[in-house]
């Protein structure tokens, strides 16, 4: 009777455990970054080659550094507790720097500092939702891509608003919108080197096209290469004379498989040829041409397609075409999120599971043991748990919310995992424990 009551104690500590495993599951912050330690997606080349500038992720804090050519002597440039900052570029003479700020709610704000990072200054406020700036060639003005924050946080078909550009003038900050188009998407800006002309894609048709604003003329038109470039190309990047396109599409291998891989490709825009510079089986990211030298940087996510996004900084010699990484040297700092570490390694998909699987099993052992004929009901509860959330799943994707219904369907997947683990467990029962085993 002593055993029986301290199984019985087991199972309810183990239901316990799930309860509070499950509800930590769904109370937690969700964010892959929350504890994330490594390089952002945005980085930028000071104008003599000698400097990045770019993002990086501390303990899930997002801030701007600089660093040497070789990754090393790296200073931090920004610091605040609230928001994250990202997509740094520097000025035409790399004595300025611009960036945006995050906030709680994802909506990116402009600022403007020196380029050790004081003398900052906030440009634009939370009621504008800034996507890409880049400076002017004369460094008075910046041009941006925005829409406003209300339209941005709300969800896709609620809005009819959509992205423009933008200039702002240092000296007055007045605010002057460029087009009135409210393009879906518009990414990669830059600026021609003789000023006159900005770049960016747009998403048309299905694809991404390479637009140039004439600010002399004040309208939009296919840029230099547009039509050259494959369907599917993406952060696409002008060489300094504007004479080739760098860009990464899917590599030819991998269209046949379940998973796409980026390469980095050059286009020779008068010859309309490409070339493959990268074979490194993963996602290409964000290029950028050095300005004196035959080079080209860009980041690889070595953890593709999961997140966090784990980039790695490299540099391609285009003469010789070897690649070389660049190793960030940071000082990290003493996590201030242990405890919160230590709660998430419980409050997760795969600890939910085993809990679950642990009490079935528990509860099928308790009823081996005491009321052998039925030892198959846990498992049978969870058959009809599985079907149940199967069901539902379809609905709430028919009526509610299509994302929603596939995450109740991989959670039916789930289910079914571990009810044939439970099952599978039920029928050895009949080997391991008889009636009467346990008194």
């Amino acid at each position: 009777m002593k055993n029986k009551k301290s199984f019985i104690s087991l199972i309810f500590i183990t239901f316990l455990l799930l309860a509070g495993s499950i509800a930590l599951s769904l109370l937690r912050d969700d964010n892959p970054y929350r504890y994330f330690t490594g390089m952002g997606e945005s980085f930028d080349l000071s104008p003599d080659d000698d400097q990045y500038l770019f993002s990086y992720y501390l303990d899930g804090k997002e801030d701007i550094y600089r660093s040497t050519i070789d990754g090393k002597q790296v200073e931090k440039l920004t610091k605040s507790e609230s928001a994250n900052f990202h997509s740094p570029r520097f000025s035409k003479d790399g004595t300025k720097i611009l960036y945006l700020a995050q906030n709680a709610e994802k909506i990116n704000t402009l600022y403007i500092a020196n380029k050790n990072g004081d003398e900052e200054e906030k440009l634009t406020d939370d009621k504008t939702h800034v996507s890409e700036a880049v400076f002017s060639n004369t460094g008075e003005e910046i041009y941006f891509i925005a829409t406003p924050a209300e339209d941005y946080l709300k969800v896709e078909g609620e809005t009819t608003e959509g992205f423009d550009l933008f200039v702002l003038n240092l000296a007055t900050k007045e605010i002057q919108q460029l087009t009135n188009q409210d393009h879906f998407m518009m990414e990669n800006l830059a600026l021609s080197q003789d000023g006159k002309t900005i770049y960016y894609t747009l998403f048309e048709m299905n694809r991404e096209v390479v637009t140039a604003f004439s600010l002399e003329e004040g309208s939009e038109k296919d840029a230099p290469g547009s039509n050259k470039l494959p369907e599917e190309s993406y952060y696409i990047s002008y060489s300094p004379d504007e004479s080739k396109l760098a860009y990464t599409t899917i590599s030819e291998e991998s269209f046949d498989s379940s998973l796409f891989k980026y390469e980095l490709f050059l286009l020779d825009i008068e010859s309309g040829k490409s070339k493959r510079l990268t074979n490194l089986e993963s996602s290409v990211v964000s290029p950028k041409f050095f300005m004196s030298e035959n080079k080209i940087a860009f980041l690889e996510n070595t953890n593709w397609p999961l997140d966090p996004k784990k980039h790695t900084l490299h540099v391609m010699d285009l003469g010789k075409e070897e690649i070389q990484t660049v190793d960030i040297t940071i000082n990290l700092e003493k996590s201030s999120h242990f405890l919160s570490k230590i709660i998430d390694t419980f409050a997760n998909g795969v600890t939910v599971a085993i809990l679950y699987v642990i009490l079935l099993c528990l509860i099928s052992t308790y009823l081996a043991s005491y009321h052998y004929k039925n030892r198959y009901y846990p498992a049978i509860f969870s058959v009809i748990l599985s079907i149940l959330v199967l069901i539902s799943s379809f609905i709430v994707a028919a009526t509610i919310d299509p994302w929603y219904g596939i995450g109740l369907g991989m959670i039916a997947a789930a289910l079914f995992g571990c009810t044939l683990v439970v099952l599978l467990y039920s029928f050895a029962l009949r080997f391991i424990v008889k009636r009467g085993t346990v008194a």
